[in-house]
């Protein structure tokens, strides 16, 4: 809208937290690439200006959007090691993943493998943020395996490190099947057959 000089300014009564979201959405769809700033300008209901005014450059944005989805979004595996043995951990990984990529309201795959999938020289610096994302996840499980090994739940034989990252790659594998199409009952029963070969 213009104001009284006649420019044009962010609209009467904008939302910054929903404009966020608008971003976080798009970007999670489509990732950083496939996201242009006339794609956001649309999605967040605001102009360059006041999107560079309130978030800075694309690049920026695309931070603050990844954050809240961590902060806001991506709880479902923090929650599920916090469970007080290393079956119900195993188990509610499994189960807080397939919800969570079922869930209504968002695309069917996990932004930080989904964000950040292009190949410019512009992307680098999302890839890199989305795949820090991920070694941080990678190293809340592997804090929480090795609790499981000093309590004898996980045995010896078995890697810590060989452990966290063949279950995260199951994880992610999950968020790849629901990417192509894979229904609740589809993943269900994929998460059901790993728990099996996991001797759950």
């Amino acid at each position: 809208m213009k104001t009284k000089n006649g420019k044009t300014g962010r609209p009467i009564g904008f939302d910054k937290d929903a404009a966020l979201e608008a971003a976080m959405l798009l970007f999670w769809e489509r990732g950083y690439e496939g996201t242009s700033m006339a794609d956001l300008t649309q999605a967040m209901g605001l102009n360059p200006s006041s999107i560079y005014a309130a978030f800075g450059d694309k690049q920026a944005l695309f931070q603050i959007a990844a954050r809240r989805y961590v902060e806001m979004r991506a709880q479902y595996a923090g929650k599920a090691l916090e469970q007080p043995t290393l079956e119900k951990v195993v188990r509610a990984l499994f189960h807080n993943t397939v919800a969570f990529l079922t869930a209504p309201g968002h695309p069917p795959t996990c932004m930080t493998l989904a964000g950040a999938v292009g190949c410019s020289v512009e992307a680098k610096p999302a890839r890199d943020l989305m795949a820090e994302i991920r070694k941080q996840n990678e190293v809340a499980l592997r804090e929480r395996f090795l609790l499981a090994r000093k309590s004898g739940e996980l045995p010896k034989e078995i890697g810590v490190d060989d452990y966290t990252r063949y279950l995260s790659t199951i994880i992610a594998g999950l968020s790849i099947q629901a990417a192509n199409g894979s229904t609740k009952a589809e993943l269900k029963r994929t998460a059901q057959m790993a728990l099996r070969h996991l001797g759950y």
